[in-house]
C-alpha cells in the first residue's frame, strides 16, 4: 500500500529522509508487481537504450490502458512472467541511467495542473511511502531541489510538460468507442508513442499551415526529441486547427 501526504506539498525548504541502495533490506522490492505509467519521453529513452524501434518496444514491454471517460490511452510497463519489471536483474536495474520518471521520482509524487499552455501549468511535489520501503528510515536528508537534481528529473519535467499540454487536448477529444480502429486515432497514437513509425509519415502529415519550421522537420528525421516536438505540434493542429503557442 502506498501512502501520501497530499495535504502538505513540499516547498524549497522542505527536507525528507530517504536512501536506496543494495544494503537496504527492501532493495528492488518496488520493482515487482507495479503499475507504472510510461510517458512518451520514457519510451524514447528505453527503446533507444534497448536499441529497438518504438513499435517493437510497445509490443514487448507495454500495455494499453484507458481511464474511465477518456478515449485516448496511456501506456503502462508490462511486467514479466514473474510479475517483476522486465528490466530487473539480480544486480538491480539494467536500464538505470535511462529509467522512467516514476522510478526517479520516488519517494516523491508530482502533480501538475492540466493546461494546454505550458506556462499555465503548476506543479507540486508530495512525499509518498510504500509500506514495505525501508529507505525512509535512512538518516540521509534531502531538500526537494537536491532530489530533483540527484534523479535527473528536470529534463523529464520539461519533456512531460509538453506532453501534458497535448494530453489535455486528447482527453477532451470525443473519440468514439471504436476509436482504436479510426485512422486518425492510429495516426495520433503513432505521433505520441510510436515515433519511429510516425517518422515515416512526416512527409504526408506535415502541412505548410501547421507552421512547423523546415529546420525542425529536418532535425526530426534524426532526433527523437525533435520528432516528439513535431508530433505534438501535429496533434495540436489536428485537434484544434491552431498552431501551438511557443512556451
Amino acid at each position: 500500500m502506498t501512502q501520501g501526504d497530499y495535504n502538505n506539498p513540499l516547498n524549497d525548504h522542505s527536507t525528507f529522509s530517504f536512501d536506496c541502495h543494495p544494503g537496504i533490506s527492501c532493495f528492488t522490492d518496488c520493482c515487482n508487481d507495479v503499475e507504472m505509467t510510461l510517458y512518451p519521453y520514457d519510451i524514447i529513452l528505453l527503446k533507444n537504450r534497448l536499441n529497438i524501434d518504438s513499435e517493437t518496444f510497445l509490443a514487448q514491454f507495454t500495455s494499453i490502458e484507458f481511464d474511465e471517460g477518456c478515449w485516448f490511452p496511456h501506456l503502462t510497463l508490462k511486467m514479466s512472467d514473474k510479475d517483476a519489471c522486465p528490466f530487473l536483474t539480480q544486480k538491480g536495474c539494467s536500464v538505470y541511467d535511462d529509467r522512467p520518471f516514476a522510478c526517479r521520482a520516488y519517494p516523491l509524487a508530482r502533480s501538475v495542473s492540466r493546461a494546454c499552455s505550458q506556462d499555465a501549468q503548476q506543479s507540486k511535489y508530495y512525499l509518498v511511502r510504500h509500506d514495505y520501503c525501508r529507505g525512509h528510515d535512512a538518516s540521509r536528508q534531502w531538500h526537494l531541489s537536491e532530489w530533483i537534481d540527484h534523479g535527473g528529473m528536470k529534463v523529464f519535467n520539461d519533456m512531460n510538460a509538453q506532453w501534458i499540454s497535448i494530453d489535455t487536448i486528447l482527453k477532451s477529444y470525443p473519440f468514439e468507442s471504436t476509436g482504436m480502429n479510426m485512422k486518425l486515432f492510429r495516426l495520433l497514437f503513432s505521433a505520441v508513442y510510436n515515433l519511429d513509425n510516425f517518422r515515416l509519415l512526416i512527409d504526408d502529415c506535415i502541412l505548410p499551415e501547421m507552421n512547423i519550421s523546415n529546420e525542425l522537420i529536418e532535425k526530426a528525421y534524426k532526433c527523437d526529441i525533435h520528432l516528439m516536438e513535431v508530433g505534438f505540434a501535429f496533434i495540436h493542429y489536428c485537434l484544434t486547427g491552431e498552431t501551438p503557442e511557443k512556451d
